[in-house]
């Protein structure tokens, strides 16, 4: 009887070790497939971003993308984003879609945290606007409530706001100076950089 045992474990040794090797290989080729999958999403990330930075891209359009990227939910997709896009995922995440016309942010003033505006780090030309809905300023700057609230500060009155997306300071700063010559605000000192 103990020869049965030894007989049965060495005709079923060559399957068990058949089926571990098809693991392996399954193993390597899962391996090749994330290899193949991380190169693709960094290829798209890497065109997209350069889109963006070079205004191919609106704000909304990155958003939207963003949105389709994270549901994918693959690993280290944080990463990947925060390698290739100017925007961090992690402000992606957070900020709520441009809600004005021509694909800016706009409310009244005072804000409610809860409504659409650019978020610390994405930069933007801004107007804000008397109670005759009048141009009274227009700047650009990359801390949106921070600015808001420095002008408050300021004296400066005004009850509503329009915030234009741009893809970095250097693209604001165009924006800004045309936008300077065009609207000519109330209480800017200058009329254009």
């Amino acid at each position: 009887m103990t020869n049965v045992p030894e007989q049965r474990s060495t005709s079923v040794e060559p399957a068990y070790h058949a089926t571990l090797q098809h693991i392996q290989l399954l193993q390597a080729r899962q391996h090749k497939l994330v290899e193949a999958q991380e190169n693709v999403e960094d290829q798209i990330l890497y065109h997209y971003g350069s889109s963006y930075r070079c205004g191919d891209v609106t704000i909304t359009e990155l958003l939207e993308f963003f949105e389709a990227y994270r549901a994918l939910e693959t690993p280290r997709r944080t990463r990947r984003w925060n390698n290739h896009i100017d925007l961090p995922y992690q402000t992606c995440h957070l900020m709520k879609p441009p809600n004005g016309p021509e694909g800016t942010w706009s409310g009244t003033w005072p804000c409610p945290e809860t409504d659409p505006c650019p978020l610390r780090g994405v930069a933007v030309v801004y107007v804000l606007f008397d109670a005759r809905n009048e141009p009274c300023y227009l700047g650009s700057t990359d801390q949106f409530r921070t600015r808001i609230g420095k002008h408050v500060k300021d004296g400066k009155v005004f009850t509503s706001w329009q915030a234009y997306p741009c893809p970095d300071r250097e693209a604001a700063y165009v924006l800004e100076d045309r936008l300077l010559k065009e609207r000519l605000p109330s209480l800017n000192k200058k009329a254009g950089r």
